[in-house]
């Protein structure tokens, strides 16, 4: 029993669920030792004194910030994005060089979980394997908003001699910042006598407050308006336009629901539901599809063409052979799965198409069957192994 409590810990924390979870903490952990070794916690001496401590302030600070990185790269591992893991690869690497600069007593914990992470985490690309979709108008935004720090940061070195507190690069970059974010601390302002640094102060306030703003819209509309359709349990059409190697569960009942819940984590599901209710199981991989599922304006929207598999288990079977017909037309390489809750439809469903026809109560019966001949609780062991799955 132990030794099998072992092996599903261990298989959970390789799972996709389990490294999303892992990066979660170890972004947590980094923040609070980055702020823990800036407020003075207790130093490994032996690695400190080693160390100038303007090194382990830096480190200390850009601990929480990379923390704070990797906490935002979660987001798109959740969502299987590629570019999410090769940014999180090079965090993970970072946030281990980082705890060791920061030689805090917190150190020794971030670094192994950090090594075990980047262990995991990295032969498992080929499971992130979506890429960022991106429309026109969110890359003009970022475009626009990157030449107006550039604008702003190379303009305001170039005039350096007409500004106050303006030195180097890295000032001329705070300048822009603080400018364009409308804060305005005050330490770098064009000097009096200076009308024309004065104007393009002005100017580059205009450019970084509008082009800021701009951007900001562009880029987190599609965000507040994907939470808007997962709270009123929409999908819309640049989510499904993402989808791939995803399966397609067509219907939604009692019946459908352990399956949904046993292939969350492996792949991206597409539930379709004929109700207006959101679904009682959610998740970052699970999407869902109004409409109704022997439609076929219904499966055109369902991505058939890249999709690994149709599930179709709902306790109608009149409907699911209708369903599995509609499917069919549409595709007629998609492989399809369904469960006829009566034995005498199991031909039905071969006749129309479905690859695989699985009668839970035929099943049952033989392993009830089965139980009685031998007199072992065969049936048990059997549902036990696949809760332990």
């Amino acid at each position: 029993m132990i030794d099998t409590a072992k092996s599903v810990s261990i298989s959970y924390i390789k799972s996709t669920k389990g490294i999303v979870q892992l990066v979660a903490v170890l972004s947590v952990l980094s923040i609070v030792t980055g702020v823990a070794t800036l407020t003075g916690a207790a130093k490994i001496n032996f690695i400190a004194d080693q160390l100038p401590s303007s090194a382990i302030e830096s480190a200390g600070f850009t601990g929480a910030l990379t923390g704070f990185l990797l906490f935002l790269t979660n987001y798109g591992l959740r969502r299987r994005w590629r570019a999410a893991w090769y940014a999180s690869l090079f965090l993970v690497l970072t946030v281990t060089i980082q705890g060791v600069l920061q030689s805090s007593a917190f150190s020794t914990p971030l670094v192994l979980l950090s090594f075990i992470v980047f262990t995991i985490l990295l032969p498992k690309k080929e499971v992130f394997d979506r890429n960022v979709a991106l429309t026109d108008t969110q890359i003009a935004a970022g475009l626009a908003l990157v030449g107006a720090q550039a604008y702003g940061t190379i303009g305001t070195y170039s005039l350096r001699n007409d500004f106050r507190g303006i030195d180097t690069l890295l000032d001329a970059f705070y300048f822009t910042i603080v400018t364009g974010s409308t804060v305005g601390y005050g330490d770098a302002t064009p000097v009096p006598e200076s009308g024309f640094a004065r104007l393009y102060a002005l100017s580059v306030l205009i450019v970084s407050t509008v082009t800021f703003a701009v951007a900001l819209g562009t880029l987190l509309t599609p965000v507040i308006e994907n939470r808007f359709s997962k709270a009123l349990g929409m999908t819309n059409d640049a989510e499904l336009d993402q989808l791939s190697d995803h399966i397609v569960i067509a219907g939604y009942d009692q019946s459908t629901i352990p399956i949904i819940d046993d292939l969350q984590g492996d792949c991206p599901l597409l539930v379709i539901s004929e109700t207006d209710k959101a679904l009682s199981v959610t998740g970052p991989d699970v999407l869902e599809l109004h409409g109704s599922r022997t439609s076929n304006a219904t499966f055109e929207r369902a991505q058939l063409d890249v999709a690994r598999a149709v599930v179709i288990a709902t306790e109608d079977d009149a409907e699911d052979i209708m369903t599995a017909i509609t499917v069919r037309n549409q595709d007629d390489d998609i492989w399809i799965v369904a469960a006829a809750t009566n034995k005498e439809n199991i031909e039905k469903f071969r006749f129309v198409g479905v690859n695989t026809v699985i009668s839970p109560a035929l099943v049952g019966g033989e392993l009830l069957a089965e139980s009685a001949r031998s007199q072992q609780d065969t049936a048990t062991e059997v549902v036990q192994r696949l809760q332990d799955k």
